[in-house]
């Protein structure tokens, strides 16, 4: 939500003398500082007034009208009343010229900002630590200005009235494929704000009309700053006031089943502290969580701090994320894009156009993030940018502004296209339903995708009750596909993500443990014309061995096949030399040599008539065939 953060602290000047000679004046004066004294702004405005109707050259009563005004929150009339003491005597008050900076600075007046800045700077009496901060606004003035005459492309369009009321909208969360946007939405009830959560789905007519989430989700507390795990179903949400709540604001899950959202649950004290937790952003593999804290140990007021899913499904203890990317002051609304590795967020703490900015931080090879940057001008502005997300097309982003919209200043979700420096990778992913082969039911198996490349595990997940699952994955690359259930033969699949935004279907039917039941290997490798093994066998070969180790009664077969170039004599032998090869790494690992039999079957079982090179290719194959449960 939009929050003006840039507050000015009301000083009160004891000056050793006054630039009146209007005793009433200085009276009156004297009565508007003890007004501030109790903060009690309209009436020393109100005073202040009469005394510059007395005396117009009435130096400190101009400058504190201009403290008073920024109190009131009306920087126009605040910078107006600093203006005025600057003909009259340039050089009385030279804090005064830091405040009409920054004030001019967050109305988007760069170019006076940056000269009276300047003018700032050049008296002696400046503390170093007001220094470091008047360099820094100079900094941001300057770059503002730049930025201004080189503008980024940039076309906002409103979401529309289905989504968008009079209300506050914002913090937007969209599942991978588009079709869910989950905001939060706060109103005014009974005289007090509320932050609840709706959900507009995405159809031939648009977004639909968006409706509360409902309990459990939603209660009479505040809930808002929310993500969705790719495939729409576990969201990470901030509530505030629970009773086994840690803090004041913690972090929940919830998971929606057969159409229904679960009771939420606290993640735990490896995430949630005494202090206030709140904005999650979890990762397309479901294995990191973003989110926001002001706890001690951090590097400003509010830093983004990361935890981790470990193997048993748990958080681990949060780490901040360090000086790449959080900064003294407040870094906020984080934002990890599908393609794991580039990071959104907002912060203060960077040379900006004024307010809360958007930045970007892309993860390179060696898990480092890289240079933070600053999105530019008009998607950058005086006021405060947060709460930006981008579409697993990598380009289209959505965000809340209150900045577009003509005498309104609630907050309302836009679209728009992001400039090409600023777009993430467009993601691929692959979506379908896990059966049993037999009963046709349903089953909630595990499902693992391993980058062949490099041998790594990119992403675990499972179906749920229904089966169904999805997640999302980097384009332009080979992955072995697992899937695995107790009391069943595992399924494999190569998978080959060749366009950006692949999109796959895949439906897995899954064999419960029987005798003469078989499943090809995939992703088993073979040089040409060889019978040695290829590094990228290596995941299927781990997969094998989990299977007979989690399967110690049952006996296989390992079968080689070959398409129908060659002799027939060549491909026999060449086929049982490849089965035999894979038993012999089975054999080193561990497994009872007595427990796998191979056979060569050469080209003697064809998939199909061997004519293309594809179809050459389909039948050039290694199967896994179970020949007895003892």
């Amino acid at each position: 939500m939009r929050i003006l953060l840039l507050f000015f602290f009301i000083s009160i000047h004891l000056f050793a003398q006054q630039t009146t000679r209007s005793r009433k004046a200085a009276k009156i004066f004297k009565e508007a500082k003890s007004a501030v004294a109790v903060k009690d702004y309209p009436s020393a405005k109100l005073l202040l007034d009469q005394a510059l109707i007395i005396d117009d050259q009435f130096v400190e009563a101009w400058i504190l009208l201009g403290d008073v005004s920024m109190g009131l929150g009306d920087k126009y009339a605040g910078i107006q009343a600093y203006k005025k003491s600057i003909p009259i005597s340039p050089r009385f008050s030279f804090p005064m010229y830091y405040r009409l900076a920054n004030a001019e600075h967050s109305l988007g007046d760069y170019t006076e900002a940056l000269k009276h800045i300047r003018k700032y700077l050049s008296f002696k009496k400046v503390s170093e630590k007001y220094r470091k901060k008047a360099i820094a606004l100079k900094k941001s003035c300057e770059f503002s200005i730049s930025s201004m005459k080189n503008p980024v492309t940039f076309s906002p369009e409103n979401l529309g009235e289905n989504v968008n009321t009079e209300a506050d909208e914002y913090l937007p969360a969209l599942s991978a494929d588009g079709s869910k946007l989950i905001f939060t939405r706060s109103k005014r009830v009974e005289g007090a704000r509320n932050e609840d959560f709706y959900l507009s789905l995405y159809g031939d007519e648009g977004w639909s009309l968006a409706k509360n989430l409902g309990a459990p989700i939603n209660t009479l507390q505040n809930e808002g700053a929310q993500c969705i795990t790719a495939d729409g179903k576990t969201l990470y949400f901030t509530a505030c006031s629970r009773q086994d709540s840690y803090g004041r604001c913690d972090l929940y899950s919830s998971d929606l089943i057969e159409g229904y959202w679960t009771e939420p649950v606290n993640l735990g004290e490896n995430i949630n502290t005494e202090s206030w937790e709140s904005q999650p952003a979890i990762s397309s593999d479901g294995r990191q969580l973003f989110f926001v804290s002001n706890r001690a140990g951090g590097l400003g007021g509010k830093d983004i701090w990361v935890a981790y899913k470990n193997a048993n499904g748990k958080w681990t203890k949060a780490k901040n994320l360090g000086k790449q990317i959080n900064t003294i002051r407040d870094d906020v609304s984080p934002f990890l894009h599908w393609d794991n590795q580039t990071l959104y967020f907002s912060s203060l703490g960077y040379v900006g156009m004024g307010g809360f900015d958007v930045f970007l931080s892309r993860l390179d090879d060696l898990g480092n993030w890289g240079p933070v940057k600053n999105m530019g001008y008009p998607i950058n502005s005086p006021s405060d940018e947060n709460s930006l997300i981008v579409a697993k097309d990598g380009r289209t982003a959505y965000f809340a502004s209150a900045y577009f919209q003509e005498g309104r200043t609630d907050l309302d979700l836009y679209t728009f296209d992001l400039p090409i420096e600023s777009r993430a990778r467009e993601v691929a992913y692959i979506q379908g339903v896990v059966i049993d082969a037999k009963s046709k039911k349903p089953i909630e198996a595990e499902i693992e995708l391993v980058d062949l490349a490099s041998n790594r595990s990119y992403k675990s997940s499972r179906s749920d009750a229904g089966g169904d699952f999805m997640f999302c994955l980097p384009s332009h690359a080979e992955y072995a596909l697992t899937v695995l259930k107790k009391n069943y033969l595992f399924y494999s699949e190569n998978i080959k993500m060749e366009e950006e935004g692949t999109i796959l279907v895949k439906n897995f039917k899954l064999q419960p443990i029987a005798v003469g039941e078989q499943v090809r290997l995939d992703n088993i490798f073979f040089e040409l014309n060889s019978f040695d093994l290829k590094d990228e066998s290596a995941t299927e070969l781990n997969k094998m061995i989990q299977f007979m180790e989690s399967n110690p009664l049952v006996t296989i077969e390992i079968g080689g096949h070959t398409d129908s170039s060659g002799s027939q004599n060549y491909n026999l032998v060449l086929s049982e030399k490849r089965a035999q090869s894979v038993k012999n790494v089975l054999v080193q690992r561990g497994l009872p040599s007595d427990r796998i039999h191979i056979k060569g079957y050469g080209m003697t079982e064809p998939l199909n008539s061997n004519r293309s090179e594809q179809e050459k290719a389909d039948n050039r194959r290694t199967e896994l065939k179970i020949i007895s449960i003892k």
